[in-house]
């Protein structure tokens, strides 16, 4: 009975694992393609592990300009969006933060 457990291990254990060489190249994903087009911030939640994943394997496999170019498109693509207030947040945290300081100084100027 031991021999024919370690039997069915070795042969679960030896067809079980993925060869290297049927691997695709994680550089060329579809999710990498995602993030090159339209920004990291375009990837759903639900995938950002496996984004992180295939990001450490393109690293692992040279493909370190790949990376590179995917965090340099989205740090340029932030930074056109952040020059000019368009959204409703930037807006209301610009708000929020001058009713404060009017706030505070009301109550320094204000008699006891």
């Amino acid at each position: 009975m031991k021999q024919f457990t370690s039997t069915v291990l070795f042969f679960v254990f030896l067809f079980g694992q993925e060869s290297m060489a049927d691997r695709p190249n994680p550089c060329e994903d579809p999710l990498l393609n995602l993030a090159q087009k339209k920004g990291i911030k375009a990837i759903p939640i639900k995938d950002i592990p496996r984004f992180r994943k295939l990001m450490k394997a393109c690293e692992d496999e040279g493909g370190h300009k790949v990376i590179e170019q995917i965090v340099y498109r989205d740090w340029q693509r932030d930074y056109k969006k952040a020059k000019t207030m368009a959204s409703f947040t930037p807006t209301f945290s610009v708000i929020v933060f001058l009713v404060m300081i009017y706030y505070f100084i009301g109550l320094a100027i204000a008699p006891k």
